[in-house]
């Protein structure tokens, strides 16, 4: 009889101990299979959902950092000193990492206060209004032709086309506007547009007052369509898709030197009216830097292009002031109950291995010992004792395969209530997971919604995780076995015959 035919007999006989480790592999095989089936469930959500965004980072200001240099400064009024970004920076970025940047894009911004413009509305108290009777728009640059807004999709252009790189260099009066402004409006591609940029105060009786004016003469030359956005019902029924499509149709998107030059004119009318009104020298009212405080967005090649740009990029930057903001990152702080549960159970898969171990090997310890007559009579016969111990792993194996494949049968349901249960605990409510950024911050990530994150996971097989479950029961077994034959194969068959 070879040493098969032997385990498969040695099984058939014992078919109590037998059961006994099915029942055991079973119980155990459920827990270590839904701790892999969550876990794998959880990346693969994270995955599917970051595999449709574009590639994009964004090198931002750590406002943690400030709010502690603030605080051991002490001066709340002052401004601060610290090495804010500048062209150089960008220089070294791009050379060191450069290979996998497809767009740099960032834009200064400046606020125009006019009646020269009839502002898109969709309800009653949905738009912000500048003081009085005039409107407030937002003069936003941009750096580069296919700027980021349309490289990510959140726009495309419907009508005309977009800027060229000479236009963005010279700083030319050229215009993309939404079309829910334009229509507002009735303007098209082609027109002149006018706009005057209104300077106003109050006097101490509360009426407003004109004290300067900016001309502006722009050239529309195309007209953006935006990205449906989610219709999340807001206070009032004012939706966040209303509040956000306002907002972008009453931005006016030129090129950043256009933005920069008109900033310091600007300046410059605030400057001189507050020097006459208070009596004051204001030298450093404006601060002469287009990147400091804006965040810089970079569209790569590739979105598995990310780790490396940005382990390159912050290595080439070197300023403890500003961290590169991704995808995964936003995606992160969002789905927080998901990632702190799979951290949870990956705890738990190794700690139920662990255990599994240590309680399958005093079984078989167990198992072994009410066979030492057998095992005695084997040695006694001059068998090796290797050959017994790979003929106890082939029974237990055989055993254990089985218990693996009944574990399959109901893992999937004990891993979706364990999943259920740990989303609904306290400690994992998903409104803890929504961390929102203290300051308001205009890049081009994703806005992820828990809700959204919660419908697209879904508890299932994988074929990777069925693999990695019957690796792991079986390598448990064998472990365990390989322990507990340590014991008894070590004795003098004697001794065990006595």
């Amino acid at each position: 009889m070879n040493i098969f035919q032997r385990a498969l007999t040695s099984i058939t006989r014992r078919k109590l101990k037998s059961l006994i480790l099915l029942l055991i592999v079973i119980i155990l095989g459920n827990i270590i299979l839904s701790t892999l089936l969550i876990v794998q469930s959880v990346d693969g959500t994270r995955q599917s959902i970051l595999r449709e965004l574009p590639p994009v980072v964004s090198l931002e200001i750590d406002y943690t950092k400030l709010d502690e240099l603030y605080k051991e400064q002490g001066q709340f009024d002052k401004p601060i000193e610290i090495p804010w970004l500048t062209f150089d920076d960008l220089d070294r970025i791009e050379a060191d990492a450069g290979s996998y940047i497809k767009i740099v894009d960032y834009s200064a911004y400046a606020g125009i206060e006019t009646k020269s413009l009839e502002p898109y509305t969709i309800m009653d108290g949905g738009y912000v209004r500048g003081p009085g009777e005039t409107n407030y728009f937002t003069l936003q640059g941009v750096s580069a032709p296919i700027f980021a807004m349309l490289e990510v999709g959140d726009a495309e252009i419907v009508e005309g086309r977009s800027f060229t790189q000479e236009e963005l260099d010279n700083g030319s009066p050229v215009l993309l506007i939404g079309e829910g402004l334009a229509e507002k409006n009735n303007l098209m591609v082609g027109d002149t547009v006018l706009i005057e940029s209104l300077f106003t105060d109050y006097t101490e009786e509360g009426n407003q007052v004109i004290f300067n004016t900016i001309e502006l003469e722009f050239k529309l030359i195309g007209i953006l369509k935006f990205k449906a956005l989610p219709q999340s019902e807001g206070k009032g029924g004012f939706s966040e898709h209303d509040y956000l499509l306002e907002e972008r149709n009453r931005t006016l998107f030129t090129g950043n030197r256009f933005v920069e030059k008109y900033s310091r004119e600007s300046m410059d009318v605030w400057r001189s009216y507050y020097e006459e009104k208070y009596g004051e020298t204001w030298e450093d009212y404006y601060e002469d830097n287009p990147l400091a405080g804006r965040p810089i967005t970079f569209i790569l090649n590739s979105s598995e292009d990310v780790s490396s740009f940005v382990e390159k990029a912050q290595a080439a930057l070197n300023n403890e002031y500003y961290y590169f903001a991704t995808q995964e990152d936003n995606y992160k702080k969002v789905a927080a109950p998901l990632e702190s549960m799979r951290k949870i159970l990956t705890y738990a898969f190794y700690i139920t291995v662990g255990s599994a171990i240590i309680v399958l090997t005093l079984v078989l310890f167990g198992f072994m010992r009410d066979r030492q007559k057998e095992i005695g009579i084997y040695l006694a016969l001059g068998e090796k004792k290797s050959k017994i111990t790979v003929q106890m792993i082939i029974e237990n194996v055989a055993v254990g395969f089985l218990g693996a494949l009944l574990a399959l049968a109901s893992g999937t349901f004990v891993a979706s209530y364990i999943s259920d249960m740990l989303i609904a605990a306290p400690q994992l409510d998903p409104q803890q997971g929504v961390i929102l950024p203290v300051y308001p911050s205009n890049n081009y990530l994703a806005n992820f919604d828990y809700e959204s994150i919660l419908q697209s996971y879904q508890v299932g097989f994988s074929a990777t995780a069925v693999i990695a479950f019957i690796i792991t029961i079986l390598a448990t077994i064998v472990v365990a076995q390989l322990i507990a034959s340590i014991y008894i194969l070590r004795s003098d068959p004697k001794k065990i015959m006595m």
